[in-house]
């Protein structure tokens, strides 16, 4: 089976190399697009995350490699940060998801998280409350 980046390249006539980059552009926040720019002049590190989460999807083959890398993404320290957080300064796990429909086989949805990441209000305490 082919990968998410032999997949993208060959429709993007592009080379491995330029993949990384190209999905970064294609999926990052649009609110982000002016701020990236001066944030990678001033701070070249500060996409690190999305950098990792990009290579993370990149050998994916299906559409749960993509979400288990989206769920570990959100986990990652190096992702803390007003900016990165409450700004979404960074890249949208949501279009990286559809970016990645676009080019490989559906294989269910995303993993269920463990019960201690899921919000207060759907937690079995909250439930067993009703």
């Amino acid at each position: 089976m082919k990968t998410f980046e032999e997949r993208f390249c060959e429709a993007h006539q592009c080379t491995s190399e330029e993949f990384v980059r190209r999905v970064f552009w294609k999926c990052l926040h649009r609110h982000a697009l002016p701020i990236a720019p001066v944030l990678l002049a001033v701070y070249p590190r500060y996409f690190d995350a999305d950098r990792e989460l990009i290579l993370g999807v990149r050998r994916a083959v299906k559409m749960g490699q993509v979400w288990e890398e989206v769920r570990e993404f959100f986990i990652n320290p190096r992702h803390t940060g007003w900016l990165r957080r409450k700004v979404n300064i960074r890249v949208s796990a949501r279009r990286l998801i559809d970016l990645a429909r676009e080019y490989l086989p559906t294989s269910g949805g995303p993993p269920r998280p463990p019960l201690e990441d899921m919000p207060p209000s759907t937690t079995t305490y909250s439930l067993l409350e009703s």
